[in-house]
């Protein structure tokens, strides 16, 4: 690919940092955060010529940027481009240019109609330049092949000559659509196009033409790329949609109603170029199905990747609304809970969209001109496998369980093998979880049984179930598991193109077993004398399987020094590619060469975009993406250990400032999780909080920051925690004389902000504390609902993280116990808490009890409610609020710095959203 060079990126070599002095950074303040950017949507073209990314600001416009990788040269940026699609040989790319962020929010505080915001444009960026076309609803390239692409336009505005035609009857929602190729100019237009699909080989496109007079007529349309001409396949009165074409281009599949009603019934058609005009192969009313079901316009259609078969759904014809016999005030509003319902109402409620919008998988087989339903009432959920390839699909029938999962907070299903020529149904494994895949041929069933901890071998034809024996010494297992619940396995990495083996993850190694039984287990790896921990890298998604024969890629982390990298696995051997202190995110690799795209990362070096071979022996970097970094105080990462009073030995990350001076005292924020040391190397961008702090922003200004790992005993959270930390703490305090022991913090968030809540009912050694969403009294939680999900809160204090290990009447003791809110009258330490209205995850009501139990013991505690928020903050405006106040609190107890209104006088409801209370009082 040669495309003339109009723009240069700044290049730096892996490591490579600019000499600046200490003495010149300042910290960081919250005016950072909006301009601080982030690489998005990285794309390597097929055959690796062409790599287009993102840089966008947080706040802001950012920008689209091309580099020829062929030639290692950057080739243009383009302001304000988004959601580039590459064509597959990199000739040309097309992307979104969005209006401009600072017209947009001016004429949002306009108050701007909607329908008359400005609307995104069209690049097209090839080797004769760059055009542009305004005004587009949305744009395809295709993937595997072709040299066009297909733009949809927003409706053109009428003239005042149209506006004085007679009005029709029936009013089009078609748009012009235009193909056109860059590298000759061709361009067709089609008018009146309400859809259309592009196959990914490039060999056609369809489209729905929507026109008529009085009522609508349906065009459906065929586009030859080849001929560049447009045929039509099918016009008929009524409505046409859910297009859906074959990868190969020469097939596709459509829903089509005569109905004039709102609420119509679709007949499927299907359309194959060798086979003439369209045919319907579904009607309404058919007999393969109950008589009053039909394709639904809710399904997801879709072709086999081989274009043998067609997947679609179907359900009960729509029914119109029936009109109101009663009045509001008649109406009774009522939701009965019946202890008989598989699932609760709130969890009912939170699926109603899903269970209104629920259709039933079927399956059409184009050879033998057969429709097969795969799906029923009982097996509601059908997984084809192979992309639908194979011959077989895998089916799941929870209903017999879901009354239970609100108690054992563990998914499972009775699973059937289901025959996509015939439709049987075979029953293969009752009351399993999740962790079950059917292998390519379908003969057999791999899944781990939580009863032995062992992954099995079901034959589906014997019905033979054999062990896959662990050998000595290794356990498939999460072996660090401290949960009351069974331990989850580490997982499958996939089967082999043939069927014959199952490839598993041990906590190190990639392993093989034989499906057959006639081979011992096979260790690929070999990472756990070394701690080296082997996962394989999927890099081309349409793989059918792990062919050992060719080169495999994996990633590799050391669980000891945190480092990471990746290996290749050829002719059964394992070959280190790079190894380093650093974080390495997931590769991209171009699927026609050996091209790959590298990202690494650590705690000051954000991960870049590096382009290498398969060899891996030179990076170019090709993005430079947040020079401003080198004007901040930034901090240092180090991995800490200590062994904690109950004779743990735990380690942890501690973060310092840059300019630390080791003779001085500094304040230490605590924050935790669960276990957090692996995220040494994770670069941590300066950012609005969502919940929890930065650690990179506190570090520029002065804070010291501890992160422990926590392990737990069932029905001890509480005291684990404290072990871990308050042990954990004090250590810190002991190993460095930089810690000021009289000016230390608690942050934590979820789960975290529950072990907040809960260390300063049991120790005053912190001055302050902010906790987030926390529970606070476990016997009235245990009854409560995740309201995001609709399910009862009972299965995290038996089964998992609240980790009790019984019911709330067998240990009363240590619910209450492990409840903070038992023992509000030993707080001392101030307390900031978060808790949203509209938490999905842990009830508001949990921060309630806690606020109101230390106001009415007179402890000073506040809490910040962000209206209509999720559990972690969704709007940035709140994420930014949030920040100022959270390090306002600390700044107060931790530096002297003066008192913000708002921790004194608090807000008025009378002045809400008038006031924020930021200023300091003097």
């Amino acid at each position: 690919m040669k495309f003339k060079s109009v723009f240069f990126v700044s290049c730096l070599l892996w490591g490579a940092t600019p000499q600046v002095w200490t003495q010149q950074k300042v910290p960081m303040d919250f005016s950072v955060f909006d301009g601080w950017k982030a690489i998005e949507r990285t794309q390597i073209s097929l055959n690796g010529a062409l790599v287009a990314y993102e840089i966008n600001p947080q706040e802001g416009d950012g920008g689209l940027y091309f580099y020829d990788a062929e030639h290692n040269g950057a080739l243009a940026s383009f302001d304000r481009g988004k959601q580039a699609a590459l064509a597959h040989d990199g000739s040309f790319a097309a992307f979104r240019i969005v209006p401009p962020h600072a017209l947009v929010r001016k004429m949002k505080l306009d108050k701007v109609k909607k329908e008359k915001m400005p609307k995104d444009s069209i690049g097209i960026f090839y080797s004769g330049g760059i055009k542009k076309y305004g005004a587009i609803k949305s744009f395809s390239v295709p993937k595997e092949a072709g040299n066009w692409l297909a733009i949809h336009f927003e409706a053109e505005k009428s003239s005042k000559k149209d506006t004085a035609k007679v009005k029709k009857k029936f009013k089009s929602e078609g748009t012009p659509l235009v193909f056109f190729r860059p590298q000759t100019g061709d361009s067709l237009r089609v008018n009146e196009v309400t859809g259309y699909v592009v196959a990914p080989q490039g060999t056609a496109a369809y489209m729905i033409q929507s026109t008529g007079d009085s009522t609508e007529l349906s065009v459906l349309l065929r586009f030859n790329p080849t001929l560049f001409q447009v045929d039509t396949l099918m016009k008929q009165s009524g409505k046409m949609a859910n297009l859906v074409a074959a990868r190969q281009g020469d097939r596709c599949a459509f829903l089509f109603s005569a109905d004039t009603v709102k609420h119509k019934a679709y007949d499927l058609f299907y359309y194959h170029n060798r086979a003439g005009a369209p045919k319907k192969i579904l009607p309404v009313g058919n007999e393969v199905f109950p008589q009053s079901w039909c394709a639904s316009e809710k399904g997801k259609n879709w072709f086999s990747d081989n274009g043998a078969r067609f997947f679609f759904g179907v359900a009960p014809k729509p029914e119109a609304e029936p009109k109101d016999t009663l009045t509001e005030d008649e109406k009774v509003h009522l939701d009965l809970w019946s202890w008989m319902d598989a699932d609760i109402q709130p969890r009912q409620k939170a699926n109603l969209k899903k269970e209104q919008e629920r259709t039933w998988l079927a399956c059409y087989d184009l050879a033998a001109d057969k429709t097969i339903p795969l799906a029923n009432d009982s097996i509601r959920r059908v997984q084809p496998i192979l992309r639908g390839d194979a011959l077989y699909a895998l089916g799941y029938n929870d209903l017999p369980y879901r009354r239970y999962a609100d108690f054992m907070g563990e998914y499972a299903a009775d699973l059937y093998q289901i025959d996509l020529k015939s439709g049987h149904q075979n029953l293969l494994l009752k009351q399993q979880g999740q962790a079950a895949e059917l292998s390519p041929s379908g003969r057999h069933l791999v899944y781990f049984s939580v009863q032995d901890s062992t992954w099995h071998s079901l034959n589906t034809t014997t019905r033979v179930d054999v062990a896959l024996a662990s050998p000595s010494g290794f356990s498939f297992y999460d072996e660090l598991n401290d949960m009351p619940g069974f331990p989850e396995p580490y997982g499958i990495a996939g089967f082999s193109e043939d069927g014959r083996w199952v490839y598993l993850y041990d906590r190190f190694d990639v392993w093989q077993f034989d499906l057959n039984h006639s081979q011992n287990p096979v260790n690929l790896t070999g990472g756990r004398d070394q701690k080296l921990r082997y996962r394989y890298l999927k890099l081309d998604d349409e793989e059918k399987g792990i062919n050992l024969k060719r080169v495999n890629y994996l990633s590799i982390f050391n669980e000891e020094s945190k480092q990471s990298g990746m290996a290749k696995l050829e002719k059964g051997r394992i070959y280190p590619l790079f190894l380093g202190d650093y974080a390495t995110l997931s590769p991209l690799k171009a699927k026609n060469s050996d091209r790959f795209v590298v990202r690494r990362s650590t705690f000051r070096q954000y991960p870049e975009l590096e382009l290498t071979n398969g060899t891996f022996q030179q990076f170019t970097t090709i993005t430079h993406t947040n020079p401003q970094q080198e004007n901040y105080l930034w901090g240092d990462i180090r991995r800490v250990s200590w062994t904690t009073p109950m004779g743990k030995k735990l380690e942890g990350l501690l973060v310092t400032p840059e300019d630390l001076d080791q003779t001085k005292k500094n304040p230490l924020l605590v924050y935790f999780y669960e276990r957090s040391s692996d995220n040494l190397h994770q670069h941590v961008t300066p950012r609005p909080s969502r919940s929890i702090i930065n650690w990179a922003y506190c570090a520029s200004n002065g804070y010291v920051v501890f992160i422990p790992d926590i392990t737990y005993t069932t029905g001890d959270p509480g005291a684990s925690a404290y072990d871990a930390i308050v042990g954990g703490t004090q250590s810190m305090v002991d190993q460095f004389f930089f810690i000021d022991s009289t000016r230390m913090a608690l942050q934590g968030q979820s789960w975290g902000g529950y072990q907040t809540a809960w260390l300063i009912t049991r120790t005053n050694m912190f001055r302050c504390a902010m906790a987030g969403a926390p529970v606070s009294n476990m016997t009235s939680a245990y009854g409560g609902i995740r309201w995001q999900s609709g399910m009862s809160r009972i299965f995290q204090y038996e089964r998992t993280q609240s980790r009790i290990g019984s019911t709330l009447w067998d240990n009363l003791d240590k619910y209450i116990e492990n409840s903070p809110v038992f023992f509000a009258p030993n707080v001392q330490t101030p307390l900031l808490m978060m808790h949203n209205d509209n938490d999905g995850a842990v009830p508001w009501y949990q921060g309630i009890e806690y606020f109101m139990a230390l106001r009415r013991l007179e402890k000073p505690v506040w809490m910040l409610v962000y209206n209509n928020e999720e559990h972690n903050l969704l709007r940035r405006a709140n994420t930014k609020d949030l920040t100022i106040r959270m390090m306002q609190f600390f700044d107060y107890y931790l530096k002297d710095a003066p008192m913000p209104v708002w921790m004194r006088d608090g807000i008025p409801a009378i002045d809400k959203g008038r006031k924020t209370g930021y200023d300091l009082i003097n």
